[in-house]
């Protein structure tokens, strides 16, 4: 099942149709409605695994606020529902996790529009390239005495037999041991992550790299939990630092443009995305994405185009593919593009 424009894409985008003369504001108003269905503070929707056949029941849904507090967190009903309602006309950020899948993350706008806001989350299997991020040992792994080193493999091994309770349990004991083991603080912050538990993650990723500031890892598992809280500037410290030791990672990049777009400096995002775009084919579809997103804020449609297209000769059936084809059908009626003409426009940053 495809999934429509969020309310505030939808906004966005007919706003600046609207602001170039494309639309009259009865008919960018009409459409508003027809992509946002009712006026009432509410979010409703389905989680269905990729195939769209079945749902996910073990799904956690969070309602973040601007400040970054969870206003609402459930778990979906045994057909994958969940709502929210009686929400104060705010912009909030839908997050949906689930055990071996990808965190799904959306955008929502109820400042004006309202709701009901209604949506089909379709989550993807996890994989490696999202979602791990393996650097080169760290020093403490030389330094952690043989009880913290058998508690970390008990805790690896525990966590490769999905026992996370239990790998929680030897990863702590790790830490307890040797405080500044950084890979068992880590391996503790992704158990947390996995158990929902983002609160309780943050910490021990911090106390990773006040151990080994050279450890890599944390610093790209602290910059996603920050950017998923919307913790911008704090999100940009961390992922600017795991650059600066570590600049030949495209996910550091990629995390640090999403941060740079949440504080709204766009040339800087687009960038810091181009960069992780120039380390080739393994790079993932995703940065595609997040570059057209960035340059539909700067209203540079024909690059925002190329993008769209890109992704989708990328990962034609992946999670964004029913929206950008949405946006792209917006962009083409409106008269914004020039689809025979347009290439993509991704390449090497500017210098």
């Amino acid at each position: 099942m495809e999934r429509g424009l969020s309310a505030g894409a939808a906004k966005s985008l007919l706003l600046a149709l609207l602001a170039f003369g494309l639309a009259s504001p009865a008919s960018a108003q009409h459409r508003i409605r027809e992509l946002v269905v009712g006026f009432e503070a509410e979010v409703q929707g389905t989680v269905r695994l990729e195939e769209g056949k079945k749902h996910v029941a073990d799904a956690v849904v969070r309602l973040v606020d601007p400040q970054g507090r969870v206003v609402g967190e459930q778990l979906v009903s045994s057909n994958g529902q969940f709502n929210f309602s009686d929400l104060p006309e705010l912009e909030y950020t839908l997050i949906v996790t689930a055990d071996g899948h990808e965190t799904y993350t959306q955008r929502l706008d109820l400042k004006s529009e309202g709701g009901p806001a209604t949506l089909n989350v379709i989550l993807r299997p996890s994989k490696n390239e999202e979602v791990t991020l393996k650097s080169d040992a760290s020093r403490t792994d030389a330094t952690a005495p043989k009880k913290a080193r058998k508690e970390l493999e008990r805790g690896v091994r525990a966590t490769e037999e999905r026992k996370f309770g239990e790998a929680q349990a030897h990863f702590e004991k790790a830490v307890s041991l040797y405080p500044c083991y950084a890979r068992a603080q880590v391996d503790l912050a992704l158990t947390l992550l996995r158990e929902r538990d983002s609160p309780h993650a943050e910490a021990p990723l911090k106390k990773a790299i006040e151990c080994d500031p050279d450890f890599v890892e944390p610093y790209f598992h602290l910059g996603r939990l920050l950017n998923g809280a919307q913790r911008w500037v704090e999100a940009r410290s961390i992922l600017a630092e795991g650059v600066r030791r570590a600049p030949n990672s495209w996910q550091l990049y990629y995390y640090l443009g999403q941060a740079d777009e949440g504080l709204q400096n766009y040339p800087l995002a687009e960038q810091e995305l181009l960069r992780a775009l120039s380390f080739g084919p393994l790079v993932s579809a995703s940065v595609h994405e997040k570059l057209a997103d960035v340059y539909l804020r700067e209203k540079a449609y024909e690059k925002a185009y190329a993008e769209m297209r890109a992704y989708l000769q990328a990962d034609p059936e992946g999670p964004y593919a029913a929206r950008i084809k949405a946006v792209m059908r917006q962009l083409e009626s409106a008269g914004r593009v020039h689809p025979s003409q347009s290439q993509v426009a991704s390449g090497q940053p500017k210098s």
